[in-house]
């Protein structure tokens, strides 16, 4: 068999149907693959082996939370507004106005249900002194 002039015979991604298989047989080409066999993996003096390439979507995405989670937190602490801290401050400053207004006689509507709440539960038995003091207490907190 000779080759007179070129002819693709198949193209990448293509299926090879029997007749193609049998001619490239005919000239010896078998199907190959090649690639790297990674070992291990040096970085900054530090070898690992090659299962921390290893990385799904999912584990990418779990990190990504806890680095939120972690700047929220820092935000929070030093009382530092940003993005992720942002509705915490806002619920925080919601529960310490509902503190103050459920503690003395300012009012506004959200507050009227939670005071009507702790009247149903005084009047059941569910509701002293004491707990409304635990309770106004754990929702006003003292920055």
């Amino acid at each position: 068999m000779e080759i007179i002039t070129p002819v693709e015979l198949i193209k990448k991604g293509d299926k090879v149907g029997s007749s193609e298989a049998a001619l490239l047989a005919k000239l010896g080409i078998r199907p190959f693959s090649y690639g790297l066999v990674v070992l291990s993996v040096y970085d900054n003096g530090s070898v690992f082996s090659p299962e921390v390439l290893d990385l799904t979507e999912d584990d990418l995405v779990a990190k990504f939370a806890i680095g939120v989670s972690m700047v929220t937190s820092l935000s929070l602490a030093i009382s530092y507004p940003t993005l992720a801290a942002a509705p915490h401050m806002f619920v925080n400053a919601y529960k310490n106005v509902l503190a103050v207004a459920v503690a003395t006689e300012y009012s506004f509507p959200e507050a009227d249900k939670v005071k009507d709440y702790l009247k149903v539960l005084a009047y059941l038995g569910l509701l002293n002194d004491c707990t409304l003091r635990i309770f106004t207490s754990s929702l006003f907190l003292i920055h």
